[in-house]
């Protein structure tokens, strides 16, 4: 009975998993934020008190078409330098799209890891954010991303705004 159950059960997933996929439409912001998404970006940060500093960060995010939603899991690693520090993290990641014809506005988080290397300190590192992307065809993106950033018992907390253009599709 067990196994019938779970056979029902897996029919009726993979059924309405089918369907969702062929509602999803079929324009660049779309196609975009579905399925595997990574980048690699340049931010600026922007700390409460003294000197901006800089960073780079990869992120790779798998989205999954939910209604008029793209709900996206994934991670980022990210390095930076601000007032004399070299900072890294590693998050856990989640981010909501919601492509509306060209433009793909979106609210991301993650927590994981994160360390001061001088001095040597840890925390875990959280990010709250999100940003809006324009899509001019399948070969050209630009937008921008603003976060909130920090690591807990570090001293260290940011506003990271994050520029993007992506050429090529």
């Amino acid at each position: 009975m067990r196994v019938l159950a779970s056979a029902v059960l897996s029919i009726i997933a993979l059924t309405v998993s089918c369907g969702a996929r062929a509602d999803v439409p079929d324009t660049p912001a779309w196609n975009a934020n579905v399925d595997q998404v990574t980048g690699l970006g340049f931010v600026l940060l922007v700390p409460p008190e003294g000197s901006v500093g800089a960073g780079l960060e990869f992120s790779t995010r798998y989205g999954i078409p939910l209604g008029p939603v793209v709900l996206a899991p994934g991670g980022r690693i990210g390095g930076y330098y601000i007032q004399e520090r070299l900072i890294g993290a590693m998050l856990a990641t989640g981010r909501v799209t919601v492509p509306l014809g060209p433009l793909a506005p979106f609210v991301h988080g993650g927590a994981g890891g994160g360390a001061l290397f001088n001095p040597g300190d840890g925390g875990l590192a959280w990010l709250v954010g999100g940003g809006l992307m324009v899509h001019f065809g399948r070969s050209l993106v630009v937008g921008a991303e603003v976060n909130l950033q920090g690591i807990t018992g570090t001293g260290f907390e940011a506003l990271s705004i994050g520029p993007s253009v992506v050429i090529g599709g």
